[in-house]
């Protein structure tokens, strides 16, 4: 005899986000992801405009996830009286509770990346009055003082567009500032949309990317990164784990488990290099021959004699090749590329700790755990755990 199950109260849950753009649709996948154990709730999609926003309050929600990006929407929210949690970073000092990216280590990373290709010559594009732009060119200026850089820097002074979605507008602005630029350069962009615009000047500009520019943006947004000539490197952000802890967020706020608004942080992925950052097409031919060579065999244990066989060169010609274009050795190179395909494995996929190793080029497990630990300060479970997504809890 089958037992019914005693009816829940419907939680209705409002969803104030766009779709055009990867991150907003990934923040939807998060929240879907959660909601998938909270078989009461029923999302309800609302428009970013005040009077929608109204109109939805007029049928009781009883909670909001929102990408609050201008001041209406967040005076408008502000009366609601039921939880918010914001996923947007670009007013400062809101009182809504909110998740996002650590947007000063998205920074970081990109600066890293850039620094990496051997460049001597770095700016920055992004926007005077967004939080999170801030923060980005905070940290990419930080790492690169940190390596005795200096930044040129280009900061859009318009407000925020009406909607984030679209595309860019016309920055003549922008357009001469290019044309300033000492090159070769490495340039990071606040946004992929801005990304997109810049190697679109370059290509009007006769500014060859990424010989002359290489460009990376912020969202690995899948469209945006392919619409732009040539392909566009990007950071990757964590933003279905974003919508995944704003819905568990939402709920503690809506169960009364929690009470204050609180603020949650997550770290960046990592870069994905597409042909805008394509830095064999910027250095010696001899190291970029040995770049493909240890990408290619980047799943298996690599020595430096390995790589000298194969190129028939002495160690002595290549180490000093290896540190006028890349500033680094052939052995800290290797060592590079086996965490980053280590770090890729362990955000896509489920494997054990000994395969991740043996996949990535390390002798076991335990070899892997040290090396995380010395060069990211953590071990590699800690590093899994942090950016994929969690289990909701029951």
């Amino acid at each position: 005899m089958n037992v019914p199950h005693p009816p829940q109260s419907v939680v209705r849950i409002g969803l104030i986000l766009g779709y055009g753009l990867s991150f907003f649709r990934d923040i939807l996948r998060g929240i879907k992801a959660y909601s998938a154990t909270r078989p009461n709730w029923l999302l309800t999609p609302i428009p970013p405009e005040r009077k929608t926003i109204r109109a939805a309050c007029e049928r009781g929600l009883d909670g909001y996830i929102g990408h609050i990006f201008t001041k209406s929407l967040a005076a408008e929210l502000a009366d609601v009286h039921q939880p918010v949690v914001n996923v947007a970073a670009v007013l400062p000092q809101l009182r809504f509770s909110r998740v996002g990216v650590d947007h000063q280590a998205v920074g970081r990373l990109a600066a890293s990346h850039l620094h990496e290709l051997g460049l001597r010559v770095f700016a920055y594009v992004g926007h005077r009055v967004h939080e999170f732009s801030l923060e980005r060119q905070a940290g990419y200026t930080a790492e690169l003082a940190a390596r005795g850089k200096d930044v040129r820097v280009f900061l859009d002074s318009a407000e925020a567009a009406a909607d984030l979605t679209g595309l860019w507008h016309a920055n003549q602005a922008l357009r001469d500032w290019l044309q300033t630029l000492y090159t070769p350069i490495g340039l990071f962009t606040s946004n992929d949309v801005q990304a997109v615009q810049v190697a679109e000047y370059c290509r009007e500009l006769g500014m060859r990317v990424p010989e002359d520019v290489a460009i990376v943006g912020v969202d690995n947004d899948d469209l945006l990164c392919e619409l732009a000539r040539p392909s566009l490197s990007s950071v990757a952000i964590p933003a279905e784990r974003i919508g995944f802890a704003a819905a568990n967020l939402l709920d503690d706020l809506i169960s009364g488990k929690q009470k204050a608004p609180q603020s949650i942080v997550l770290p960046p992925l990592y870069v994905v290099p597409r042909q805008s950052s394509d830095r064999l097409s910027m250095i010696d031919p001899l190291v970029a021959q040995a770049l493909r060579y240890i990408e290619h065999h980047s799943d298996q244990p690599l020595a430096v004699d390995d790589i000298l066989k194969q190129l028939q060169v002495s160690r002595r010609t290549l180490e000093r090749k290896f540190n006028a274009s890349l500033s680094r050795g052939i052995a800290a190179e290797v060592r590079r590329v086996h965490i980053n395909r280590a770090k890729t494995l362990l955000v896509e996929t489920s494997l054990d700790m000994a395969t991740v190793a043996v996949r990535s080029g390390f002798t076991d497990s335990r070899q892997l755990s040290v090396v995380f630990r010395q060069e990211l300060g953590q071990t590699p479970s800690e590093y899994r755990h942090a950016n994929r997504l969690e289990k909701p809890r029951p």
